[in-house]
C-alpha cells in the first residue's frame, strides 16, 4: 500500500533536477493527476434517511496512505504525461524531417493500472 506520489516522486521519475520553476509546473500536473485519480478511484456513497440527500466520499482521499500500488503508479506516470503535455499544446508531437504524431488522449498502461482497483462503471 501506498500514498498519491509526491513531488519528489514525480521529479525522480521525470529524471528532472529540483528546479524551482519547473516544481510549480510538476506540481500543477501532479495535483491534476491527484484528483482524476481520486475520482477514478470511486468514492462511497451514504445516504441521510431524513432528506434523502447522498454524501459522496473518496474512497482513496488525498492524504490516504493504504492506496493501491497500482493507483499510485498510474498516479505518477500520469503526473509525468501531463508535465510532458505542455509540449504538444495542440495534441501533436513534431519529429523535423519526420513529421508530426498525434499523442493519443488516453494512455492505455495508466488505465490498466486505473483498472486493476477502480470500480467498473457502466455509463
Amino acid at each position: 500500500m501506498a500514498a498519491w506520489p509526491t513531488l519528489k516522486e514525480v521529479r525522480t521519475f521525470l529524471r528532472l533536477q529540483p528546479d524551482p520553476d519547473q516544481d510549480g509546473i510538476i506540481q500543477t500536473a501532479l495535483a491534476a493527476a491527484t484528483d482524476y485519480g481520486i475520482g477514478r478511484m470511486g468514492f462511497t456513497i451514504t445516504y441521510d434517511p431524513d432528506t434523502g440527500a447522498a454524501t459522496y466520499t473518496p474512497r482513496y482521499a488525498a492524504d490516504a496512505t493504504d492506496l493501491p500500488d497500482s493507483a499510485h503508479q498510474a498516479a505518477l506516470m500520469h503526473s509525468a504525461r501531463l508535465y510532458r503535455r505542455r509540449d504538444t499544446v495542440d495534441g501533436t508531437i513534431g519529429f523535423g524531417d519526420m513529421g508530426a504524431i498525434r499523442v493519443g488522449r488516453v494512455d492505455p498502461d495508466i488505465e490498466a493500472l486505473y483498472a486493476r482497483k477502480a470500480p467498473l462503471v457502466f455509463g
